[in-house]
């Protein structure tokens, strides 16, 4: 189970960072526009910690997709194809 979280977290927080830069937003600028700390952004994209449904709604807010888009490639079996 722990390294199925892990793999979960990490696929979300490349999915987070991906779009961040594809918008061209620096790590400050939408850890501000999300209201989130941003250490805390950087733990989350690093996958080093699991963002909360609501951080993830307002990054999604933010990052203007919506929050499955963020999802992308999470599986219940993470841990099997990694």
């Amino acid at each position: 189970m722990h390294s199925e979280s892990n793999a979960i977290a990490d696929r979300i927080g490349e999915n987070i960072r991906g779009r961040r830069e594809r918008l061209l937003f620096t790590l400050e600028e939408l850890a501000r526009r999300a209201e989130l700390q941003e250490h805390t952004l950087w733990r989350i994209e690093r996958g080093t910690i699991m963002p909360s449904v609501l951080n993830l709604v307002h990054l999604a807010d933010v990052l203007e997709c919506r929050p499955g888009e963020l999802l992308h490639g999470v599986s219940a079996t993470m841990d099997e194809v990694s």
